[in-house]
């Protein structure tokens, strides 16, 4: 697999957030009077944040299956082929699904599922859909309560057309602030733990290169945080400077790009 950017590029951090509801067998947004789920935190599943999620307690079961959901109002239709969550604690026998569709109340389809995800990051990727509201559904066999998402990234995936060029930087940023007393001992008080910083350059990229790039630069800036993925694991980072695009030849150009790990 080609290394890999998973972005929001829907504005997914601002969209409005609803709770206490599923989406049922026949695809309608629904509200289960005799036993509803419940939710709470609901924004805390796109507030760029893995520090702390939205939580989820099933409801009544249909057809056995019990469910629990957070709608994503992202405001208008939106072209997306992926969904990233990430967990804190791993959901075993549970199954994490995303629906969508273009009504706020009915016609959702579902569009990614993952079953018994474990801790850290998952990625379902899908073929090209556009939808303005997006459901992320646990269900299970089951009732269950209390169960944690902590984040979520709905957008454009960007697997990287040509590697980066040799000699690129892997390094730590160390969150520690280190005091020299008048007698010239040194006292450290570290404030977290460190965070892993990458930095590359592309030397040769085709003008369809470059505008894929300039997508994620645009949607993201140094505001959003977003997945990498390096062929073995996925790092939840921030891009540290805007990318810079250079034409060394007629239509093609170099940029370089600098990452930072996230912590929460």
């Amino acid at each position: 697999m080609a290394k890999s950017f998973y972005y929001d590029s829907i504005s997914l951090n601002s969209a409005s957030t609803a709770g206490d509801r599923y989406i049922n067998s026949s695809g309608t947004w629904y509200l289960d009077e005799i036993n509803p789920p419940s939710s709470s935190n609901e924004s805390r599943l796109n507030d760029m944040s893995i520090g702390s999620g939205a939580s989820y307690t099933a409801g009544a079961a249909e057809s056995g299956t019990y469910k629990a959901g957070i709608r994503l109002d992202s405001g208008s239709d939106q072209n997306v082929d992926f969904v990233s969550f990430y967990l804190s604690s791993t959901l075993s026998g549970l199954t994490v699904k995303l629906y969508g569709s273009d009504n706020a109340s009915s016609s959702y389809t579902e569009l990614a599922s993952k079953a018994d995800p474990g801790t850290g990051w998952h990625v379902v990727t899908f073929s090209q859909v556009s939808k303005r509201y997006f459901v992320l559904q646990i269900e299970d066999a089951s009732t269950f309560s209390s169960k944690e998402i902590a984040e979520v990234i709905i957008g454009t995936k960007y697997d990287f057309d040509v590697n980066f060029d040799l000699n690129n930087k892997i390094g730590e940023e160390f969150g520690t602030d280190v005091m020299t007393s008048y007698g010239g001992n040194e006292y450290a008080n570290k404030r977290h733990e460190p965070k892993t910083t990458w930095s590359w350059n592309w030397s040769y990229l085709s003008s369809s290169q470059k505008t894929s790039l300039d997508s994620l630069n645009s949607n993201v800036q140094d505001y959003k945080k977003f997945v990498y993925y390096d062929e073995t694991n996925y790092h939840y980072v921030r891009m540290v400077k805007p990318l810079d695009f250079t034409e060394v030849a007629p239509s093609v150009y170099s940029t370089s790009m600098t990452l930072r790990e996230q912590l929460a």
